[in-house]
């Protein structure tokens, strides 16, 4: 039996290699790049001509790629290049979903569309209030805290969701 790999398949896998890390003697053995070409992958084939809901989201997330190499590399520890990445990351995200909305509001799928713009929404507001934390005094630690494990939940949301959304008419 063949296995069909649906485009969103592919881009699960890639944001789920690239959210995870696995490290020993402080290298992550889930490379980035790789969690960000599958991604590349699947929204090349989910974008059509006629229909270019995922073209933005695909040249972000070459960009988010490119920048990836940076991390691998250990430049992301300038403040600079750090923050283009997690941007990068955070625009990919926004429009993989943007793309998904557009595409499920298209057929109607108003639960599909109103899951991918609450991820993306909540997403955002957690990656701006990490930032900002990252500023903040030590007092702030368990707002921190709070704020991580928010983190983690949305993007296992938003992985999980894209999974769940990948055998769709419309996204296939």
């Amino acid at each position: 039996m063949i296995s069909t790999v649906f485009p969103l398949h592919r881009v699960a896998a890639g944001f789920l290699i690239a959210s995870l890390a696995l490290r020993i003697n402080g290298f992550d053995l889930l490379i980035d790049a790789v969690g960000w070409g599958l991604v590349v992958s699947g929204l090349s084939r989910l974008e059509s001509a006629s229909d270019p809901a995922f073209g933005k989201a695909r040249m972000a997330a070459l960009v988010t790629l490119v920048l990836s190499f940076a991390e691998l590399a250990g430049l992301t520890g300038n403040i600079v290049i750090g923050l283009l990445y997690g941007a990068s990351k955070l625009v990919t995200t926004w429009l993989v979903a943007a793309g998904i909305i557009a595409r499920a509001r298209d057929f109607g799928d108003v639960s599909t569309a109103s899951t991918f713009d609450a991820i993306r929404w909540i997403l955002t507001i957690v990656s701006v209030a990490a930032l900002l934390l990252g500023y903040a005094v030590v007092q702030m630690q368990a707002i921190a805290f709070i704020v991580a494990i928010t983190g983690f939940i949305v993007i296992a949301w938003f992985i999980i969701s894209l999974y769940r959304s990948a055998r769709l008419p419309y996204l296939t």
